[in-house]
């Protein structure tokens, strides 16, 4: 090759390498500027992101406080609600005490059987209306969360017997045969809530009852079985009647909240629609079950189990279900109670147990009787105005000036129903507790046992308990 030739191929590779420089300056400077904006888009969407999560942060910040505001505002109308409730039940109860309580004590005089007749009734619609008030309130304590169960000795003959003596009065106008099966293989002494049981059987027989203008209403009560290792005892209860019956499609809807299983019962028969839903949250709560057979216009039959646990087959409970023949008590007792009508009913039932009552219609009067006279124990209103059976205990239990009788018992009586009531009474140094209406029978109990946690001296009360 020529000098020329070579010199033509050296420069055509020059030309070649130039371009080529060129087109990949070219290449490098499009995607640098692609880069360039690339990254510029990345920077304004940085901020953009950051601006969105300050943003979200601060929704976050202000999601959380309008939590926390309607919390705080949920759990004032929650304390709005309970306070409501607690009113009402000591405005409701109250006068129900008075009327229950003398229909109790003019019921143990010498009366003519039509004015007995109508005593006896004018109890049972107390009673009821009585029942109606707990329905409420126990449906509010289980929406709360706040159902507790007792787990004391009882005696379930005289639970079961004690209902069907009671319910008797229901049938007296209608054509109905209230029955009673009660096996005798069922241990006498049992363990368990007899309050939540006693009013589980009300419900369900006072229901058959209602619901039954002929026929009968049978209650079967049986052993359902016994694990002698554990000790429960499952008690099996069968309250058939041969009543209205219910329609098939509508058996689910019994159990439900204000609910009756057509909407003409509740314009004939009445009932808030609650009593089977609180019955079957207590059974179930309780470690239970409950079922129901029906046919329309033949009668239905609820079925329902519940544990407790084993005590004796032995029945040492014999306190008689009349209360003004209990064994007298002999005692001197401080009633506290602004309601004149709650103190002529309380006087009359511990008069007639041989107790020596004083009448206090306050805290202060009640504190004034105490720097005077000595008593065996104190029947203390929760609700009265000025100063409240608490903040009187308190002064009791922790001031000087009543050194002497700060240990002296004190019994709560209120008409208030929730459990707070009972956290209220062990906070300000009460030894027990009793709900109004008053029950004559309770209230001797709790009289006896607390005397009987007592150091007592007095020979008067060691022989009358």
């Amino acid at each position: 090759m020529t000098e020329l030739e070579k010199y033509n191929a050296l420069m055509k590779a020059f030309v070649r390498e130039r371009q080529s420089r060129k087109e990949a300056e070219k290449i490098i400077e499009s995607k640098s500027l692609e880069l360039h904006y690339v990254n510029t888009e990345l920077i304004e969407s940085n901020k953009n992101l950051e601006e969105r999560i300050i943003d979200r942060t601060k929704d976050i910040e202000n999601s959380k406080k309008d939590l926390i505001a309607a919390k705080m505002l949920a759990e004032k109308a929650n304390i709005a609600k309970s306070e409501f409730l607690s009113n009402m039940t000591h405005e409701l109860r109250t006068p129900l005490n008075g009327v229950i309580g003398l229909s109790e004590l003019v019921l143990n005089e010498e009366l003519s059987a039509d004015v007995h007749d109508m005593l006896e009734n004018i109890k049972f619609s107390a009673n009821h209306l009585n029942n109606v008030i707990n329905e409420i309130l126990d449906f509010s304590k289980i929406e709360a969360g706040k159902i507790t169960f007792e787990n004391i000795e009882f005696s379930l003959p005289n639970l079961v017997n004690g209902i069907h003596k009671n319910l008797q009065i229901a049938t007296k106008n209608k054509s109905i045969d209230l029955k009673l099966e009660y096996d005798t293989k069922l241990p006498s002494r049992l363990r368990g809530d007899p309050v939540k049981l006693n009013q589980i059987l009300n419900n369900i027989i006072g229901n058959a009852l209602k619901f039954t203008n002929q026929g009968f209403v049978k209650i079967t009560c049986q052993l359902n079985s016994y694990d002698k290792d554990t000790g429960v005892v499952d008690i099996e209860f069968r309250i058939k009647d041969t009543g209205i019956g219910i329609k098939k499609d509508q058996i689910d809807g019994i159990f439900k909240s204000f609910t009756q299983s057509d909407s003409s019962i509740t314009r004939k028969f009445g009932g808030t629609g609650l009593g089977l839903t609180i019955t079957k949250n207590f059974i179930e709560l309780q470690g239970g079950s409950i079922n129901v057979n029906s046919k329309y216009g033949f009668g239905t039959e609820f079925i329902f189990t519940i544990p407790t646990t084993f005590v004796s087959y032995i029945d040492k409970d014999n306190i008689k279900s009349n209360w003004n023949k209990y064994k007298p008590l002999n005692i001197s007792i401080l009633v506290v109670d602004d309601m004149v009508i709650n103190q002529m009913v309380v006087g009359k039932i511990l008069n007639n147990w041989g107790v020596e009552v004083d009448i206090a219609s306050s805290g202060q009067q009640a504190l004034q009787l105490l720097r005077k006279h000595k008593y065996d124990l104190v029947l203390m209103d929760m609700q009265m105005p000025e100063m409240s059976g608490c903040d009187t205990t308190k002064i009791i239990r922790k001031d000087l000036e009543f050194a002497s009788v700060s240990n002296i018992p004190i019994i709560a009586f209120t008409a208030n129903a929730f459990d707070d009531s009972r956290q209220l009474v062990i906070e300000a140094g009460m030894n027990s507790f009793i709900s109004k209406p008053v029950e004559p029978e309770k209230l001797y109990n709790a009289i006896i046992q607390v005397l009987k946690k007592q150091n007592i001296d007095s020979d008067e009360i060691r022989k009358s308990i």
